[in-house]
């Protein structure tokens, strides 16, 4: 995976950054929440914040209720960037997914978001 990743510029921590991001659309997430989710440290995540604001995928935004407080978002081209990368990783996920129904595949994408989220709530 990580030779794949190569290919796009990212690390593994890098892409799961992304992922997470992109799950928590369109409410954003602090640096500590997603160093948490990640499984990285808060300058490592602000690290990677400023790398993706260079590349427009990515930017801070203060809170209104609070403005020493901001959020990360993903930007519309952080989203569209993102599945390039996925499908590039998983060169053989339409012929796993061959003779699968529109239903079973939305069942189970339903049913991995769950578990993420989960795990997402339950991190230690």
């Amino acid at each position: 995976m990580g030779a794949m990743l190569d290919r796009f510029g990212l690390t593994e921590a890098q892409f799961s950054f992304l992922n997470h991001l992109a799950r928590r659309m369109p409410e954003g997430q602090s640096v500590t929440a997603i160093a948490a989710a990640v499984e990285v440290k808060q300058p490592a995540v602000s690290k990677m914040v400023t790398k993706f604001e260079g590349m427009g995928w990515a930017r801070f935004e203060a809170m209104q209720n609070d403005a020493r407080t901001k959020h990360v978002f993903l930007t519309q081209a952080g989203q569209a960037h993102l599945p390039d990368v996925q499908r590039a990783l998983l060169p053989d996920y339409m012929a796993m997914m061959d003779g699968w129904r529109d239903e079973d595949i939305a069942s189970l994408t339903a049913q991995l978001f769950r578990l993420v989220d989960w795990f997402d709530k339950n991190r230690l």
